[in-house]
């Protein structure tokens, strides 16, 4: 059973995106079948031209007649037209030994583009919904609202199921069309990998891994840690592991810790290796994941949660959401009655001063998340959906 994925390039290199189709297509082939991801257009460079690569087992193709970015507008714009054509010479050539094309795309017009392939090639075609696209605030222009409110209303039109990260997504996809197929998977992580690498020995520290476009949401963390500091209820530090490009909120951020007293404890890291991360995660005194109480936040389920619990360590954020249905507060996780610096004071300054409370929270925590983020078992049940379609 050969099963690809189409849609969003850029693979292996990225973050959540990256990350859950990796453990995604791995798990369905610890559970038997053959993955291939596609890449239709050229997001990294490459010393040679070798079309087929492997990245942890699991094959992946460029399809653009340059494997790497060109540098001129013109190469860009004419080498992503030679990857849909090289795509869909591919997707011709294997039509007989494809099963199944699992979708992952926050572009509208690729949704139908992909359907009509499916219904000519013979395969079946599933897709990844993990966002409420609409109430994403900075997908703001013009057409990308458009574009969004499509997805979001039209997608169950496209496919012959899907996986939804969230319930609130399934329900939203059972108002369109109830008795579509769907099969819920949640963050996923792989937690054997976590199991090889040492904690970080850089003493006491509370951390945060995201991205640079969450600026408000660090600008909440460090607001918390300095009350923190202020009211002695920790000694610790703050590291911040943040991705991202976007200028004006690293220049925002960077003003805002000027203003901090406390500065000189806030530790920010970028471009740090894998097995770094890891460490960084499993040496944390707690792991932070605030969710604000907005529809976008309510519909997705982070990536990060599912690395936080393989790290063995107690998760702070907000009971809502997808999250209240798998942690309880002060048992598998620290969780804020709300989305504010006061609940979240609440809640640490009663806990962060015990040792062992917090290494049982995040035990717990381990535990919930092997039940039900680890990528093999998720592999399976992903594989028994995509038999029975």
């Amino acid at each position: 059973m050969l099963i690809i994925h189409l849609g969003f390039s850029g693979f292996p290199k990225g973050m959540a995106s990256v990350q859950r189709t990796l453990l995604t297509f791995k798990g369905l082939k610890e559970a038997g079948a053959t993955p291939l991801i596609i890449n239709k257009i050229s997001h990294h460079q490459y010393p040679d031209n070798k079309k087929v690569r492997l990245f942890n087992g699991i094959p992946y193709v460029n399809t653009s007649h340059y494997n790497s970015k060109p540098v001129s507008f013109l190469k860009r714009n004419l080498n992503k037209l030679s990857g849909y054509c090289g795509e869909l010479i591919l997707l011709y050539k294997r039509r007989k030994t494809i099963d199944t094309a699992i979708l992952y795309s926050n572009y509208f017009l690729e949704y139908p583009y992909y359907f009509i392939l499916s219904r000519i090639l013979g395969f079946k075609i599933i897709i990844q919904y993990v966002e409420m696209f609409s109430s994403i605030p900075e997908r703001n222009s013009y057409f990308t609202k458009i574009n969004d409110k499509l997805i979001d209303r039209y997608i169950c039109s496209f496919c012959d199921g899907l996986i939804v990260i969230s319930d609130y997504l399934g329900k939203h996809v059972q108002s369109i069309e109830v008795n579509k197929p769907m099969v819920k998977i949640p963050a996923n992580s792989d937690f054997s990998k976590f199991d090889i690498i040492p904690a970080s020995n850089s003493g006491e520290y509370l951390m945060y891994c995201g991205t640079i476009n969450y600026e408000e949401i660090i600008e909440f963390i460090i607001t918390l840690f300095a009350k923190l500091k202020e009211n002695n209820q920790y000694t610790g530090s703050l590291l911040l592991i943040i991705s991202g490009l976007h200028e004006n909120n690293w220049m925002k951020l960077h003003s805002f810790i000027n203003t901090i007293s406390f500065k000189n404890d806030i530790i920010i890291k970028s471009n740090i290796s894998n097995s770094e991360l890891l460490k960084d995660y499993k040496g944390a005194d707690l792991l932070i994941i605030p969710l604000r109480n907005k529809l976008q936040d309510i519909a997705r389920f982070p990536h990060k949660i599912g690395e936080y619990t393989a790290a063995r360590r107690p998760i702070l954020s907000t009971n809502l959401g997808e999250i209240k249905f798998y942690f309880n507060d002060g048992i598998s996780a620290i969780l804020a009655d709300n989305y504010s610096i006061e609940s979240y004071y609440e809640k640490l300054s009663a806990i962060i001063s015990s040792k062992q409370q917090l290494n049982e929270i995040g035990m717990e925590g381990y535990n919930i998340g092997l039940r039900n983020f680890d990528y093999k078992i998720q592999g399976k049940q992903l594989k028994e959906f995509i038999d029975h379609l």
